[in-house]
């Protein structure tokens, strides 16, 4: 891509990313990795976790190296929950497979919760997400989601009130899915475990979800919104990303100058800009108001795991920063933080995904390249952490 793009092209381009035709279309990663083909095929390995490994037909509970997952239809992108797989396929309908502790598979009536007591029915089979259709994007965190269709407009379903609900005073589960009020025009949808945030095809930036850690870009006296807010301090966005831990939540964003700007806990140094929480500076604990991350100027897109943060440059390197305790910053060091940004070993990068402690990146080639944690254990390549980018085999 030209350094010189205009604001309209790069916002509409990545809200068009999970339909781009190539060899590689998509990677989602939590407990379990999906990778999904040019053909709409896709591959995964990982741990079983509430059934995530149940399409790979695995006996043992987990699956050591990439193998066919058995899908009802051709797929544009994937979204991993804490506990439910998404597949976003190629007519615009969502399935979802997995537990149910909360309505996550938002298939109505099979999660409605019958007795009082006992969870939702899950399903190892894929079922579909009732009534939504054309959809361009999902993504899932914890036990919620959040999908974008053609029009503009965003739904969610899943656990509380506080992350999907229009009446804040009515928490508690949503078992299909419903409109978010207020959000039009929205072009990339980005879930956290306890917040959430989305991008409007202006470049505006609006959170809602909890905001223990200012990561609703607001100051921890206001503990959640339900209600979409805009984040003040930045305009002009193409890329947005979102993450929470048990106990720390970020945001982070992309504007269509190159510059990239973070917001919410620096616990895991994950402002990127020297420090880590308890540091002395301009980077605090919690910070309320965006703040751009130092020396990135050339920036294309944003992404997020738990703890560690990744930007994409308009000249196909990467930059990563954050923990890197699996090795997920790529640079070969581990059991470390990372509080300013690095550069992998890594070229002709053309999309770049994180999850969990994981990272992923596809190269101009069409091949894969994973570092950070296993995704499971019981021996083989694909069970060992790695430290540096590692090509990744798929079948």
């Amino acid at each position: 891509m030209a350094a010189a793009w205009s604001f309209c092209a790069a916002s509409q381009l990545w809200a068009q990313a999970p339909l781009d035709s190539g060899p590689i279309r998509h990677v989602a990663a939590g407990s379990f990795v999906f990778v999904v083909k040019g053909d709409g095929s896709v591959v995964g390995w990982g741990g079983e976790a509430d059934g995530l490994a149940a399409r790979a037909r695995s006996t043992t509970g987990r699956v050591t190296a990439p193998i066919p997952i058995d899908l009802p239809g051709k797929v544009r992108q994937m979204a991993v929950g804490e506990s439910a797989a998404y597949a976003l396929l190629e007519d615009g309908t969502v399935i979802a497979w997995g537990a149910n502790y909360e309505g996550e598979l938002g298939n109505g009536g099979l999660g409605s919760r019958s007795t009082p007591g006992i969870n939702p029915k899950p399903s190892f089979r894929p079922v579909a997400v009732a009534g939504l259709t054309e959809v361009v994007q999902v993504s899932a965190a914890g036990r919620h989601v959040l999908a974008l269709r053609k029009d503009g407009t965003v739904y969610a379903w899943g656990s509380s009130g506080t992350i999907i609900a229009e009446d804040p005073k009515k928490p508690g589960v949503a078992t299909g899915p419903v409109r978010i009020a207020g959000l039009e025009n929205i072009v990339q949808v980005a879930a956290a475990r306890d917040h959430n945030l989305v991008l409007t095809r202006d470049g505006d930036v609006y959170a809602w979800g909890e905001n223990t850690d200012a990561q609703l870009g607001l100051e921890t006296t206001i503990y959640r919104s339900a209600r979409p807010l805009k984040v003040q301090g930045l305009g002009r966005t193409v890329s947005i990303a979102a993450s929470g831990t048990g106990n720390m939540a970020l945001s982070g964003a992309v504007r269509d100058d190159g510059t990239v700007w973070m917001w919410g806990s620096n616990q895991a140094a994950t402002m990127g800009n020297g420090l880590k929480s308890g540091g002395r500076g301009d980077v605090g604990d919690l910070n309320s108001k965006p703040l751009a991350v130092k020396g990135i100027t050339n920036a294309r897109t944003i992404s997020a795991g738990d703890g560690h943060v990744a930007v994409l440059l308009r000249d196909g390197t990467l930059r990563l920063w954050g923990h890197d305790g699996w090795g997920q910053i790529g640079i070969g060091t581990h059991g470390f933080y990372q509080e300013s940004p690095k550069k992998p070993v890594l070229t002709n990068v053309t999309a770049v995904y994180l999850g969990n402690n994981k990272s992923f990146a596809v190269r101009l080639d069409g091949t894969v390249w994973r570092w950070g944690g296993a995704a499971t254990f019981g021996g083989g390549e694909f069970t060992k952490d790695q430290h540096v980018p590692t090509l990744t085999p798929l079948p």
